[in-house]
């Protein structure tokens, strides 16, 4: 068999086990990798290259910095500066949180920072269950957007970093994201504390109390007794400022960033910020294996030809002389499946195509590539589209509710990255 259409049934079926999630994530990807070796679509140095790809030191260096800031203590000061800071005016409070969660999820993993918030907001409720409902959908979306700020805040940009250098362009730098990552991220921070918000409280009201049962006093007495007093404040600003040396490394270029990222868990773990044993024992291994995974799986798609072929039946259907109407599909293609099948699986999937749609034309791939991470990354819809949205749904919210207030916040962002990207990034 023809080894692009035997890519097409590996995908098939890749994308059947994403969506049921029979088995987890991390193997399903790294079962991607051994079919296309298997079936003889690429060779294994080619399928299983995506474990010592750049992108993945990048994000799993900084994986281990981000361990240490919650292993000293930092995080848990951050957590007690904005309720300090929140004071009583809920809206206030939200602002804060939104924003300081999604500048910490511009460098460190947004999982972990959502996790840390909730245990803020769950501290400030108390028996407040409406007070919850209102904050942790904000939180979630505050995760998403905001780790559009860098290359390393969330996973779809690295793919495509990955894909647009395997086939041989520039690859991106470490703030260029934020070009169209900044704009989204204060967009959405507006529409939660405006329309979204309205939307919230009348979610909230809609949900009788006695649906969510949450043992608060236990929850708000361990945030109040939690002080950061009693953690070892050397290592904490050590930790801080490593943290800061990294983002200045990362800002200036004098180094590679996936070295950065490196020197970086090197550094945590030699001065005794995270110890050794626990740094790999507490580690975030399925992002990485998902992570790697996916690239070996885009690659096979490219190499085998599937993605050219695929490309070019789209450009076959016409609009092969627009630019911007192929550019617009393809984003909305990946905005739905990022819903269903997650923003690392989708993003994996399409971005081999989008290279092929832009050479296909005669174009620049960075408009179709940027558009996809970030229609990918701005996962508002459903739960699963991204892990920070799952991770909410302790706020008693049911699928309707992130299709109702998320659904409108993506058709938005959807309009935004179709009107700036290819100004941003010209065709």
């Amino acid at each position: 068999m023809d080894p692009a259409f035997t890519a097409l049934i590996i995908l098939a079926v890749i994308i059947i086990l994403y969506i049921t999630e029979i088995i987890p994530l991390a193997l399903t990807s790294v079962a991607g990798c051994i079919a296309m070796v298997l079936f003889g679509v690429i060779e294994f140095n080619e399928a299983f290259g995506g474990f010592s790809a750049n992108v993945v030191f990048l994000v799993g260096g900084m994986m281990f910095v981000g361990n240490a800031l919650f292993e000293t203590g930092g995080a848990e000061l951050i957590g007690n500066k904005v309720k300090s800071m929140g004071k009583s005016n809920e809206k206030r409070i939200l602002l804060i949180i939104m924003v300081v969660c999604g500048v910490l999820s511009a460098f460190l993993n947004n999982s972990a920072t959502t996790a840390m918030f909730i245990s803020v907001i769950f501290g400030m409720a108390g028996g407040n269950i409406l007070f919850k409902r209102r904050l942790l959908m904000p939180l979630a979306f505050a995760a998403n957007s905001g780790g559009m700020l860098t290359l390393i805040g969330s996973t779809p940009p690295i793919i495509v970093q990955g894909v647009l250098t395997d086939a041989g362009f520039e690859p991106l730098s470490f703030f260029e994201f934020a070009l169209i990552g900044a704009p989204i991220f204060a967009f959405v921070i507006f529409y939660m504390l405006t329309a979204g918000y309205s939307q919230l409280s009348k979610v909230a009201r809609d949900y009788d109390s006695k649906d969510f049962d949450l043992n608060t006093e236990g929850t708000a007495a361990t945030a109040e007794e939690k002080q950061v007093e009693g953690k070892e404040t050397t290592r904490m600003r050590l930790t801080f400022g490593i943290l800061g040396l990294s983002i200045i490394l990362f800002a200036t270029e004098v180094i590679p960033s996936h070295l950065t990222s490196v020197i970086g868990a090197w550094l945590v773990m030699v001065t005794g910020c995270l110890k050794f044993k626990k740094a790999f024992k507490n580690y975030d291994w399925n992002t990485i294996f998902v992570l790697a995974g996916s690239l070996g799986i885009a690659r096979g798609i490219e190499l085998s030809g599937a993605a050219e072929l695929i490309a070019n039946n789209i450009l076959n259907i016409g609009f092969a002389d627009q630019p911007l109407v192929i550019m617009a599909i393809f984003v909305i293609v990946g905005m739905i499946f990022t819903q269903i099948v997650s923003n690392t699986a989708a993003t994996a999937m399409l971005a081999p195509i989008g290279i092929y749609l832009a050479q296909g034309m005669g174009v620049s791939p960075y408009p179709f590539m940027l558009g996809l991470c970030t229609l990918a990354a701005a996962g508002f819809t459903t739960p699963v589209a991204t892990p920070p949205n799952t991770m909410v749904l302790l706020g008693g919210y049911e699928f309707k509710d992130y299709l109702k207030i998320g659904g409108v916040l993506n058709l938005l962002v959807l309009i935004i990255t179709i009107l700036l990207v290819p100004f941003i990034w010209p065709f």
